[in-house]
């Protein structure tokens, strides 16, 4: 399935210019195929993986469909946890930023009913919340349907399993006849078809199946770290395995200025990539990575994109990723054109949940490395010493030694 520039596609430019600010300039393919779908205003069902773009592929139909001039819900996005509802939320303000008078609103349990009472009577033409706190505001009669053009159900797989089916179907029923429904899910089981069956019009169907997720000729392992330990653990593993180029991924631009900080002051050449650069800034940045002036260059997500660079000898994932589609992109810039590339992750404890989800979305099992000790880092440099003196005595040029 392709993937298209964003500017290929039928869209207003203050989603263009939200784009291009977030730092995307291609679609994946889940959004190249769903976004003109969803824009034509017929029912859709996609079949997507988390972490595949799908909220951009929903998001960006959704905002191009809002009516400002309208203060009334005319989109209402169904998801299954309070974490994903506050996620898309999130995301659809960002892609929204310069559409002015739009409003979007996060409802969901565990935060007070007034605050979000207070929100939607502002007059919020996007609404994304969980099933549950979406019927409670229903027949609080502080959510009103009868506007809806566009219902979204996302990860609706995970509504069903975790038992919201009466409610979505309660909710289907609120909101017109008249209205477009697309529906997101990971599988398609007989109780999702169902609801297809039961609330779409002869839907659009589009299906993005992962491609083999990662290298076959990437070393990958994992260490399990004190996030205070990160920086130290990267240290000996630079040193121990000798590495020349690396990449490092970090969640947060603060984490990238910290990280070239710490590494700068150890005497490494290492630069930083992240949102806040402007563009002649990353230019030179890149082109000193380039051309091995600077030997580690750490960077974010969605700064990282679209860097091409051969030969890197390992990608550190500081962080683990927040999107896991995202750790794909991250290793798959080392091991290229045959050669053996080495990834690392660092899991803190609070991580090891998140990190079984990417070794189930990977289909990979990672295994866990054991960190280089202090004698294990003295034993690598007196090996190095050895090499660097053998390579000196069998030089040519040193006559001046022969006796």
């Amino acid at each position: 399935m392709q993937t298209l520039k964003f500017t290929d596609l039928p869209l207003s430019d203050f989603i263009l210019n939200a784009v291009e600010e977030m730092g995307f300039s291609e679609t994946t393919p889940i959004q190249a195929a769903a976004i003109p779908a969803v824009m034509s205003g017929k029912d859709v069902i996609g079949q997507a993986q988390t972490g595949t773009g799908k909220t951009a592929a929903f998001g960006i139909p959704a905002i191009e469909h809002v009516n400002v001039e309208d203060r009334s819900t005319q989109v209402l996005i169904m998801c299954p946890t309070r974490e994903l509802a506050l996620q898309v939320k999130e995301q659809i303000s960002k892609l929204a930023k310069f559409k002015k008078g739009l409003l979007v609103t996060a409802i969901y349990g565990g935060e007070s009913y007034e605050r979000q009472f207070a929100n939607l009577k502002r007059g919020t033409q996007i609404v994304v919340g969980t099933p549950g706190r979406i019927m409670d505001h229903i027949d609080r009669k502080t959510l009103k349907l009868d506007n809806i053009s566009m219902l979204i159900l996302d990860e609706a797989d995970e509504m069903l399993n975790m038992g919201f089916r009466e409610d979505i179907e309660k909710i289907l029923t609120f909101a017109p006849a008249s209205r477009q429904t697309v529906l997101f899910s990971a599988t398609m089981s007989k109780d999702i078809l169902n609801i297809t069956k039961k609330f779409q019009k002869d839907p659009e169907i589009i299906k993005v199946t992962k491609n083999e997720i990662t290298n076959v000729n990437i070393d990958q392992t994992y260490y399990l770290v004190k996030k205070e330990a990160k920086f130290e653990v990267m240290v000996r593993l630079i040193d121990k395995h000798d590495l020349q180029l690396m990449l490092v991924f970090c969640n947060t631009k603060s984490k990238v200025d910290e990280l070239v900080e710490d590494l700068q002051a150890q005497g490494y050449a290492a630069e930083g990539l992240h949102g806040d650069l402007r563009q002649a800034a990353r230019n030179q940045v890149m082109n000193k990575f380039r051309n091995g002036n600077t030997k580690i260059l750490v960077a974010t997500d969605v700064a990282a994109r679209g860097i091409d660079v051969t030969g890197v000898d390992a990608v550190f994932n500081f962080d683990l990723p927040m999107d896991l589609e995202y750790y794909v992109h991250r290793i798959g810039r080392t091991g290229r054109a045959g050669q053996l590339g080495r990834a690392f992750l660092f899991v803190t404890r609070r991580d090891r949940g998140r990190m079984r989800d990417l070794e189930h979305y990977t289909k990979v099992q990672i295994p866990q490395g054991e960190i280089p000790t202090q004698a294990d880092m003295e034993k690598s440099r007196q090996v190095k010493l050895v090499e660097k003196i053998k390579a000196n005595i069998t030089e040519d040029s040193n006559e001046q030694y022969e006796a």
